[in-house]
């Protein structure tokens, strides 16, 4: 009996999957007050094909939410592009490959720093008001430096939980879609 490419249970899920991101991405950009709990659900929509592996059917929801959430959310595709949905892929894929954690974190925080910078400087995603802070007569670098500290530190954060929800969702997703045991 021949194999087959892609399983259709496997391409369900992930068509699941990119439904709940695409309705976290588009909520996100309608809904300005959940922008982050929406990009969280559109994260947790693609750990539903990422916890059983499927990493083909992952990047294409990936690619499908990409395309669709352009046309209704604009440059705030963006958290989406590089923090929940590429991000996710890769820090999951990386965590099932056992990279060494040695290796891991010096890329996830280098990765944070490029994200922050994109996020900060590059447009207009991320804006913080420095008067209502108190801190409007900081200089620039050090804003700079202490913003990108806290960012990366929340960002270790949220792959620590990221990990987790994927550890946490493996059984639960094999038995709820009754695909084969894990060979």
């Amino acid at each position: 009996m021949r194999r087959q490419r892609f399983s259709a249970k496997k391409i369900a899920l992930a068509a699941v999957g990119a439904a709940i991101s695409l309705l976290g991405v588009i909520a996100s950009f309608y809904i300005g007050n959940l922008t982050l709990t929406f990009n969280v659900l559109a994260a947790a929509g693609l750990l539903l094909p990422l916890s059983q592996k499927c990493y083909r059917e992952s990047v294409l929801a990936y690619v499908a939410v990409c395309g669709l959430g352009a046309i209704f959310a604009n440059v705030k595709i963006l958290t989406f592009v590089l923090v929940t949905g590429l991000y996710t892929i890769l820090t999951v894929a990386a965590e099932d490959k056992n990279l060494k954690w040695w290796i891991a974190y010096p890329v996830k925080i280098i990765y944070a720093c490029f994200t922050f910078c994109v996020f900060y400087y590059l447009t207009s995603i991320l804006v913080v008001d420095l008067e209502r802070l108190g801190i409007a007569d900081w200089k620039g670098s050090t804003l700079y430096l202490v913003f990108n500290v806290i960012y990366v530190a929340a960002f270790l954060i949220y792959d620590a939980l990221l990990l987790w929800c994927n550890r946490y969702l493996r059984p639960v997703i094999r038995k709820a879609a009754k695909l084969p045991p894990e060979e």
